[in-house]
């Protein structure tokens, strides 16, 4: 009962530090030094509105970041961030062609290769992204002059996306605490395997494993298998790609699940009632909505469309952030079957223009999600990326709208 009370008191002590940590500063003495480790594409997204938050509260933010990426803009000068760029010895072009071969083969390819086929596919993809994350790496480690600027610096705090490997191994060399931030693994497979998350298979669907958290029989063995295969895959990668390579770095035996098993919370970018109930631990806190914030006006032309949609409101679609083409088949009957619906539709969409694009749906570039889906008058439905399949925002409920009485978990949706 001691040791109990023990852990327990020292945990209380964890969380109020942390606590403390993202509070408001009464002084820039009483600020905070955060570090960052981040993954590119939609995840940066959904991290930088954290990071803006603890800029607004007066904590200093300091982004470490690849040379070569996606989204992240570390030239830019109006940043409230501060960059520390990381050199990488490859190029922005052929960091493109990896994307494009990835995105290639999951956006056109997968429905002609076999099982085995996509099994071998994954694992190749996997692998070079593992490459280029070791190059990444090593930028840092390696640099003895950039470490003992990270040093000095002496950071309160690491906040990482476990996407990508090293954050945690930053904040073990620093001496730091850190914080995860995930929509979650396939499987589930970092969660429970590093984080301790317990998923009984019997009525906890593993994610992207297409169940509910009603199956019969043959469904739970199914998603037991599921399970163990993604332990099999995950805990094979780790092992011939990272552990090694931590070990080598804190020149001692160990693993990278066991590193990740340190963070202090795994920040969930979702809502608990969008999950199928399940047991959770007290360092697994749900997040979902950072990034949403009050509407603002739509640009004038994007402002006529949605009001010429009546009564049918608008449908909002988009593939995310890293895809930017379609063949020109996937294009068009994406295309056709948008055409089909009463509702005018917003298209997120880079590539060539379809040639069945119907009268009722637009291409853009861009497009203000946000301050689309704060239409209440006029958002029907809207199809964004979430990573197991699309989320469907249904109407908000206000005075022209009932409010919905579905289950907020059917408007999941697969994207086969």
């Amino acid at each position: 009962m001691a040791s109990l009370s023990w852990s327990q008191t020292m945990m209380g002590q964890r969380f109020l530090w942390l606590l403390w940590a993202c509070s408001c500063c009464w002084s820039p003495g009483f600020c905070g030094k955060v570090v960052v480790w981040p993954t590119d594409a939609s995840h940066w997204i959904n991290v930088k509105v954290l990071l803006e938050e603890l800029v607004h509260r007066g904590h200093e933010v300091t982004v470490l970041v690849s040379s070569v990426n996606l989204l992240i803009d570390y030239q830019d000068t109006s940043s409230p961030f501060t960059f520390e760029v990381l050199h990488v010895p490859f190029t922005q072009e052929s960091f493109d062609a990896l994307m494009e071969d990835f995105l290639g083969t999951w956006m056109n390819d997968l429905a002609d290769l076999s099982f085995l086929e996509h099994l071998w596919k994954m694992e190749k993809d996997l692998e070079a992204f593992a490459n280029t994350s070791r190059m990444i790496c090593d930028t840092l480690f390696l640099n003895p002059q950039l470490m003992a600027k990270l040093h000095e610096a002496k950071f309160d705090v690491l906040i990482a996306d476990p996407m990508a490997a090293c954050g945690e191994l930053v904040a073990e060399i620093l001496g730091i605490p850190f914080v995860y931030s995930l929509r979650f693994f396939m499987g589930n497979a970092a969660e429970r395997l590093c984080g301790g998350l317990p998923s009984p298979p019997s009525y906890v669907p593993a994610s992207m494993g297409r169940m509910t958290d009603r199956m019969h029989f043959i469904e739970r063995l199914q998603n037991f298998l599921f399970y163990l295969y993604m332990d099999y895959y995950h805990l094979k990668f780790w092992r011939e790609n990272w552990d090694q390579y931590y070990s080598d770095i804190l020149g001692r035996p160990t693993t990278l699940c066991e590193t990740m098993g340190k963070a202090e919370m795994w920040l969930i970018r979702t809502y608990w009632d969008f999950e199928f109930p399940r047991p959770f631990v007290p360092n697994f806190e749900f997040v979902g909505g950072l990034h949403c914030q009050p509407a603002k006006p739509l640009p004038k032309e994007m402002e006529e469309f949605v009001q010429s949609s009546g009564e049918h409101g608008i449908v909002v679609f988009s593939l995310g952030s890293m895809v930017h083409n379609l063949t020109a088949e996937k294009s068009n009957t994406i295309a056709r079957a948008l055409s089909q619906i009463p509702q005018k539709v917003l298209w997120r969409y880079k590539g060539r223009k379809p040639e069945a694009l119907g009268p009722n749906t637009r291409i853009y570039d861009w497009i203000p999600q946000n301050d689309l889906l704060g239409e209440n008058d006029f958002i029907r439905v809207g199809f964004s990326p979430c990573q197991s399949g699309f989320l469907v925002f249904p109407p908000k409920p206000n005075e022209n709208h009932a409010k919905p009485k579905e289950n907020p978990r059917a408007t999941q949706h697969s994207l086969l």
